[in-house]
């Protein structure tokens, strides 16, 4: 994998790598976290439109890109990667700034806007869940992490396939084909033993759900999901109610807003970003 122009420092022992999109101090800084199976590469659609009103910056998280991809859960548990990219933010001197999270990016994204918001102007939320709060579901939705590990593991080409098909993924509007392929090769390029470590330290069942602290942040919040997407359509309309500051947006979309219908998304952070 060449990425160009990416930077990368060693922070508690693993080397995170990173890209600043562009520097203008007079326009607000956006960090942007991206999913499970993905890296900064994701988000190189929307960069340019991004530049036109804020600088983007994307990080390859732990165990994806050209990031460290250590092989056991325990370096990819919460606490771990909060304080990992709380440094790295130190370390870029930036903030104040935005911060942006995609599904498994959106979890980790709440975890230290939650923890450290005296960091951020605000917090924008694609498809994201604040935790499953009861423990037989979290015991539930961790076994099936650990079967998704061993499948990747197992034959992670066969895990590709059956993922690509999974419902949430569907768009109700045309996407376009080019993006879905860059999307999967980025995907099909990562490490399955780092991503099986990845979904056993922090996947959805072994996160510790913050569902009832959201009335703690007072933080400007945006909670995007989209349209297809009845789960996190759900979700989020429950977590709006939570917060103190938040709005929800529904665009026409499947899970992967940012793939699906880029355009109205841009809008969207435009809007919230420079009001």
């Amino acid at each position: 994998m060449e990425y160009p122009d990416m930077k990368s420092t060693n922070i508690a022992g693993s080397r995170y790598a990173y890209k600043v999109h562009k520097q203008n101090d007079e326009v607000p800084y956006l960090l942007m976290l991206h999913g499970f199976m993905g890296d900064h590469r994701v988000y190189d659609h929307l960069i340019e439109p991004l530049c036109t009103f804020c600088n983007p910056i994307t990080v390859d998280l732990l165990g994806h890109g050209k990031s460290a991809t250590p092989e056991h859960p325990k370096h990819y548990r919460e606490e771990q990667q909060i304080s990992d990219i709380t440094s790295l933010i130190s370390n870029l001197n930036y903030s104040p700034l935005w911060l942006y999270g995609y599904s498994m990016g959106g979890r980790l994204a709440l975890k230290i806007a939650l923890t450290h918001p005296n960091l951020f102007r605000g917090l924008i939320l694609e498809s994201t869940t604040c935790g499953i709060p009861d423990s037989n579901n979290r015991k539930e939705r961790r076994a099936v992490d650990a079967e998704r590990g061993k499948a990747i593991k197992d034959d992670f080409e066969a895990f590709l396939n059956s993922w690509k098909k999974l419902k949430l993924f569907q768009s109700p509007l045309p996407t376009n084909t080019s993006l879905i392929d860059n999307y999967q090769r980025i995907q099909s390029e990562q490490s399955p033993p780092a991503l099986a470590a990845s979904l056993g330290g922090f996947g959805s069942g072994a996160m510790t759900p913050v569902c009832n602290e959201l009335n703690q942040l007072d933080l400007p919040t945006l909670l995007i999901a989209g349209s297809a997407d009845e789960k996190y359509q759900q979700i989020n309309m429950s977590i709006v109610d939570k917060l103190p500051d938040a709005t929800f947006s529904s665009i026409p979309a499947g899970h992967r807003v940012h793939l699906d219908n880029p355009s109205v998304l841009i809008q969207e952070i435009e809007h919230f970003v420079t009001l």
